[in-house]
C-alpha cells in the first residue's frame, strides 16, 4: 500500500517540472535580449569603423588624385623634351649648326645646349618614374582603404542582422511563454492546492527577480583554460636523484642578485571633480528611461550612448562605441576605479570584444543602460559578473 509521501511524489515532480518550465522560458527571453544588446554594441563598433574607413578612403583618394596629376604633368614635360631632343640630334640639324655657326665658339655653345637638353630629358624621365612610384603607392593605399570600408559595411550589416534576429527570437519566445503561462499557472495551482491568484502573484515575484538579472549576452570565443582543481589526479613524485659520493665544491663567487622589479605605473589622475559631477548628474537624470539599441538620447539609450552623452555634458567628446571609448581614454585597474570611471565587460579582455559598459558612481554602485526590457538604472557593480576592464576620462 502506497504511503502518503509516495502518493505526493508524482505531484512534487510535476510541480518542479512546471516551475522549471516557467523559469527557463523567462530566462530564455532575457538572454535573447542580452544578446541583442551585445550585438548592438558590435553594431556601434561597425558604424564607428565605417566612418573611419570613409574618412580614410576620401583622404587616400585625394592623395591618389594628386599623384595622378603629378604623373600627367611629368609625362607632358618628358614628351616636350623628347621632341626637342629628337629635333636637336638629327643629322640635318647637326650639319646646319656646323655651317650656320659664326665660329668655333658659337659651335661649342650650341653643342653644350644639346647636351643640356639631353640631361634635362633624363632628369624629367627620372622625375616621371618617381611620380609613377608615388602614384602606385597612393593607389594601393586608396584600394586598401576601400577594402576596409567594404569590410566595415559587411560588419555593420552582420551586426544589424544579429540584433534583429535576437530581438525577433525574443519576441517570439515572449509570445510563446505568455500563451503557455496561464495553463501552467492553473496546473501549478491545482498541483499545490493553491488559488491561481496566489500562484500567479508568487510567479510574478520570481519573474521580477529574473528580470533584474542582466541575462547571458555571449560566450567568450576563446575561453581561458580552467585552472587545475584539487580533485584532479596527481602525478607521482619523481624519484630523487642519487647523491654523488664526492659532491662538487660550491662556487665561492656569489651570484648577482636579481634586479628589483620596477614600481607599477601610477594611476592616471581623474578628471576635475566638477566634470565628474556633471557627467554623473546627466546620467542620473536619465534614470528610468528605456533601453534602445543605437540609442543616444534624448529619451532612450544603449550603454555607450548613455556614457557618451554624459561625458559630452561635461565638455568631453567620446565616440558612440564602448571599444573606442576604452581605447581613447586612460586605462585603470578595476580595483582602483574612481567616480566617473567607465567600466567594461569583454569576451577576451580586448577593446574589440567589449559588449557592455557602465559608469562608476562610487560606493560600489554604477549606472548603465542594460538591455531591452530594462531601463537606465543604478545597481551594485557586483550584481552581475564583475567588469574586467576600466578607463578614466579626462
Amino acid at each position: 500500500m502506497a504511503t502518503i509521501a509516495e502518493a505526493d511524489e508524482p505531484d512534487q515532480a510535476t510541480v518542479a517540472s512546471m516551475q522549471i518550465q516557467l523559469v527557463t522560458s523567462r530566462q530564455q527571453v532575457n538572454n535573447l535580449y542580452a544578446q541583442a544588446a551585445a550585438a548592438s554594441e558590435r553594431l556601434n563598433g561597425a558604424i564607428y569603423h565605417l566612418e573611419q574607413a570613409k574618412t580614410e578612403v576620401a583622404a587616400q583618394q585625394d592623395n591618389a588624385d594628386k599623384a595622378a596629376r603629378a604623373v600627367a604633368k611629368e609625362r607632358e614635360s618628358v614628351a616636350a623634351l623628347t621632341v626637342q631632343d629628337l629635333q636637336s640630334n638629327s643629322s640635318v640639324a647637326r650639319l646646319s649648326t656646323l655651317f650656320d655657326s659664326a665660329g668655333p665658339s658659337q659651335l661649342l655653345n650650341r653643342s653644350n645646349a644639346y647636351d643640356s637638353t639631353r640631361e634635362g630629358l633624363e632628369a624629367r624621365i627620372d622625375a616621371l618614374s618617381a611620380s609613377e612610384v608615388v602614384y602606385g603607392a597612393a593607389r594601393n593605399r586608396a584600394d586598401a582603404a576601400l577594402t576596409e570600408q567594404r569590410a566595415a559595411i559587411s560588419e555593420s550589416k552582420a551586426a544589424k542582422t544579429a540584433i534583429e534576429s535576437a530581438i525577433s527570437q525574443a519576441e517570439s519566445a515572449t509570445q510563446n511563454a505568455q500563451a503557455a503561462r496561464p495553463a501552467l499557472l492553473r496546473q501549478l495551482a491545482e498541483a499545490q492546492g493553491l488559488t491561481v491568484t496566489e500562484v500567479t502573484h508568487r510567479q510574478d515575484e520570481i519573474d521580477s527577480e529574473l528580470d533584474a538579472q542582466p541575462g547571458v549576452p555571449s560566450v567568450p570565443s576563446n575561453p581561458s583554460p580552467a585552472s587545475p582543481s584539487s580533485d584532479e589526479p596527481k602525478t607521482a613524485d619523481p624519484k630523487p636523484e642519487p647523491v654523488p659520493t664526492n659532491p662538487p665544491k660550491a662556487d665561492p663567487t656569489p651570484k648577482p642578485k636579481p634586479k628589483p622589479k620596477p614600481d607599477p605605473a601610477p594611476e592616471p589622475p581623474p578628471a576635475s571633480s566638477s566634470k565628474v559631477d556633471r557627467a554623473i548628474a546627466f546620467a542620473k537624470a536619465q534614470l528610468g528611461e528605456p533601453y534602445k539599441w543605437g540609442g543616444a538620447g534624448p529619451n532612450s539609450w544603449d550603454c555607450s550612448g548613455l556614457t557618451m552623452r554624459a561625458w559630452q555634458a561635461a565638455g568631453i567628446n567620446l565616440p558612440h562605441y564602448a571599444g573606442a571609448q576604452y581605447s581613447n581614454t586612460k586605462k585603470v585597474s578595476v580595483s582602483k576605479i574612481a567616480r566617473g570611471d567607465l567600466l567594461y565587460w569583454s569576451e577576451d579582455g580586448s577593446a574589440g570584444s567589449i559588449y557592455h559598459e557602465a559608469m562608476y558612481l562610487g560606493n560600489g554602485t554604477m549606472i548603465h543602460a542594460p538591455r531591452t526590457g530594462r531601463n537606465v538604472e543604478i545597481v551594485s557593480i557586483n550584481y552581475w559578473i564583475k567588469p574586467d576592464l576600466a578607463s578614466r576620462v579626462g
